[in-house]
């Protein structure tokens, strides 16, 4: 057997389609034909409408300062590598002793499992959803990562405004990869391909988000 055939894939992206959840007050989906085979046109054209943060995408630092980097910007080398899948079973928030055993260290590219990966394949938004308490976020920061991951479409408490995780994090030019499905995934060490479309001057954008990992 060679290599590539030892190999398999997780994909941890939301499908997008119009009735699809978003957070609240975000820009609907939608997706129409400006041309259709159907109407007696020659081809098929879709006109694509979303918000930057719709389903699976990339916070960059422009989300919360306004002399943060952009979403092209940020080194491709953050969404391509080496990942791991850390599973919390927190009951609310995921504080600094949650992590404290998982071997976080400098360079890692974290991507969180709770029970939200339930919710963020829902048909509803589900506001009480488990989230990154700044302390958390400061412990990363420290750990020096390079890249969060979480499975639900904020890190940040719903009720809490100032969204102090996402602060912390962009502040430090660490992006913030939202929205992911890992209900499917095991904790564990993966590869990482999560590009984000190259939207000049953004705040965020969609991604396919895909963990490669090896059969034993």
């Amino acid at each position: 057997m060679g290599e590539e055939d030892k190999r398999f894939l997780y994909d941890l992206t939301v499908p997008l389609h119009p009735g699809m959840v978003i957070y609240p007050g975000d820009p609907l989906f939608t997706k129409e034909f400006s041309y259709s085979l159907a109407k007696g046109a020659g081809f098929n054209v879709s006109a694509i409408t979303l918000g930057s943060h719709t389903g699976t995408h990339v916070d960059a630092p422009a989300h919360f300062y306004a002399d943060g980097i952009t979403l092209e910007q940020i080194p491709l080398t953050c969404f391509l590598g080496p990942a791991k899948v850390i599973e919390i079973n927190a009951k609310k928030s995921i504080f600094p002793h949650h992590l404290i055993d998982k071997g976080i260290k400098e360079g890692d590219r974290i991507l969180f499992k709770t029970a939200n990966s339930e919710f963020v394949r829902a048909r509803s938004f589900h506001p009480d959803y488990i989230y990154l308490s700044p302390e958390a976020a400061k412990y990363l920061v420290d750990a020096k990562v390079i890249l969060v991951g979480f499975d639900y479409f904020s890190i940040d408490d719903f009720y809490n405004e100032d969204n102090p995780c996402h602060k912390i994090l962009l502040a430090k030019n660490i992006p913030i990869l939202e929205g992911l499905n890992l209900a499917d995934v095991p904790e564990g060490n993966y590869y990482l391909m999560a590009l984000p479309l190259k939207i000049s001057g953004s705040d965020a954008g969609p991604v396919r988000a895909v963990l490669m990992g090896e059969k034993v």
